[in-house]
């Protein structure tokens, strides 16, 4: 049993207005604003995370070349010592 146009397009047209009704209370309570706020804390310690690890694989790199004698190129000599 198919309905006629008209009812597809009540069906639209109050879908749209309940979205923008979420919309404009989503953004009057400052939703949007926390979200954020929250959403870049959360990647700056992600961020602070992923550079001790880095720092911590690279120290272990060049300490396990070095138990092994193997001569360390210059460059993970270098990652191993940043940050410290």
């Amino acid at each position: 049993m198919a309905h006629p146009p008209a009812f597809y397009a009540k069906v639209a047209a109050g879908s749209f207005l309940l979205g923008m009704g979420m919309e404009y209370f989503m953004i009057s309570t400052g939703f949007y604003e926390k979200v954020t706020a929250i959403e870049s804390e959360r990647l700056s310690e992600d961020w602070d995370d992923r550079e001790k690890r880095h720092q911590e694989f690279w120290s272990e790199v060049s300490r396990q070349a070095k138990e092994k004698q193997i001569n360390v190129p210059p460059e993970i000599e270098k990652n191993s010592k940043e940050g410290t």
